[in-house]
């Protein structure tokens, strides 16, 4: 993501002449990928260990971490305070302090509370029954505030929670097991129901901790599933809605250099040794959809003194490449990714 923004702003400073500040600026909104347009290429769950889905999921989940700072770093360019004196405040600041102490935050919140919500559970048998759809709020909500709070990331804070929170079961259920939500598969609606009869499998030779595990975390990702869904048609309406009004052809020029050029080439040279095939290399290059972060980075940097032609200018370019991307890898992400199973599958079948 680096090697993006650094990319994109050579492009836009020296192919559409644009100053180094906007052009630092929009790179940093242009290089995040994003979480929810890009479902379809995440891990499916806590034991998926394929390194197309794991990279994406965690480039993905780390935007703020890498891309927030250089977005600061273009405000600060902006204003005409980007002085030498201030490049160390920004970087003890925004990198050294926010990025950690929004990871570690997260993390161990995420942990805590998954610990402390398994424990109830297991403590009292109708904790089963209550839902989990609130859990996932608070734990997203306190995440983010108490990141905030102390000067961290919230959005890298709450990436984290998840993680400590998918630590927290996979240490209940065992690290053989398979992930808790396909051990247990709650009944729909099983709130209103006695708690023996609250799931349905063969729970019988589960231990307790393997049950409340499994309930609160199939719970919680089919919530978090729904929310995904519902921000996918708040973000394709809103950029229909917008885009007549903001479009620019140049970024048919800066989109394709982008998606075909430098999102690939920097993928590929990085340093990734035996991790990754060429042939993962080139998907990751391409699943670099753009959608939510790039939006997040935009407004954020309109109510915190982007204004005028130049407001109007980082508008047009980076909503009008983040709807060529929804449609590009739209359309293009599905078939790419069976094909990748397919071949993965027939693969697994001929080392058998």
């Amino acid at each position: 993501m680096v090697l993006t923004i650094a990319a994109v702003c050579l492009l836009l400073h020296f192919v559409l002449q644009l100053s180094w500040g906007p052009s630092l600026l929009i790179g940093a909104m242009l290089a995040p990928t994003d979480p929810v347009l890009a479902a379809l290429v995440q891990v499916n769950d806590a034991r998926d260990v394929d390194s197309v889905r794991f990279g994406l999921s965690g480039e993905a989940g780390l935007n703020d971490g890498i891309a927030f700072p250089f977005v600061l770093l273009g405000l600060l360019l902006l204003d005409g305070s980007g002085h030498a004196g201030e490049w160390p405040d920004w970087l003890l600041r925004e990198v050294l302090w926010a990025v950690p102490a929004g990871l570690l935050t997260g993390y161990w919140m995420g942990r805590g509370i998954g610990r402390i919500t398994l424990s109830l559970r297991i403590r009292n048998d109708d904790s089963t029954l209550s839902p989990n759809d609130y859990l996932a709020l608070a734990l997203i909500a306190l995440a983010y505030v108490v990141a905030e709070a102390i000067g961290g990331y919230g959005f890298l804070s709450v990436f984290a929670a998840g993680l400590g929170l998918r630590q927290e079961e996979v240490k209940s259920t065992g690290v053989e097991q398979p992930p808790a939500e396909h051990l247990v598969q709650p009944v729909v609606g099983h709130q209103n129901v006695e708690p023996q009869h609250a799931v349905h499998g063969d729970t019988e030779q589960l231990e307790d901790s393997q049950v409340a595990a499994g309930i609160m975390m199939g719970d919680m990702l089919s919530f978090g599933s729904l929310v995904e869904r519902a921000m996918e048609v708040f973000l394709v309406t809103l950029l229909g809605v917008v885009l007549m009004a903001h479009w620019d052809w140049r970024a048919l020029l800066v989109g394709g250099v982008l998606f075909c050029l430098i999102r690939p080439a920097c993928v590929v040279l990085m340093p990734w040794g035996s991790l990754l095939a060429l042939r993962q290399r080139l998907l990751i290059g391409w699943f670099g959809i753009r959608g939510i972060g790039s939006l997040f980075y935009l407004f954020y940097a309109l109510n915190h003194g982007l204004d005028g032609s130049l407001a109007a200018l980082c508008t047009d370019l980076t909503l009008s490449v983040v709807a060529l991307s929804i449609l590009l890898h739209g359309i293009s992400t599905q078939p790419i990714l069976a094909r990748y199973e397919q071949r993965k599958k027939n693969g697994s079948s001929r080392n058998r």
